[in-house]
């Protein structure tokens, strides 16, 4: 009768050992699924902040484009003929 008593009690802790160690890996499963899915998450946001960049970018060099094309008079010339003709003259003399 001690024997059996023994015997069950072995088979009880190696069951509640097994059904713990299941538990612990599963929690472990579970943490590190967590912590993936939230790199992922962060992975996506930084995606959606650099195509909103890009966008932003794109929409801007093609208003800064138009408009530079829009009004080819608006544009005012940096050195006039005579202004350059008496700088080159200056440059001449040194």
């Amino acid at each position: 009768m001690r024997g059996i008593t023994i015997v069950t009690a072995l088979a009880l802790i190696a069951v509640v050992a097994g059904l713990a160690y299941q538990r612990g890996a599963s929690d472990c499963r579970a943490s590190y699924q967590a912590r993936a899915l939230a790199q992922i998450e962060r992975a996506n946001q930084l995606d959606r902040a650099r195509i909103a960049s890009e966008r932003a970018r794109a929409t801007l060099a093609r208003t800064l484009e138009e408009k530079a094309h829009a009004d080819p008079v608006a544009v005012p010339r940096c050195l006039g003929p005579q202004r350059l003709r008496r700088l080159n003259r200056l440059r001449e003399k040194h």
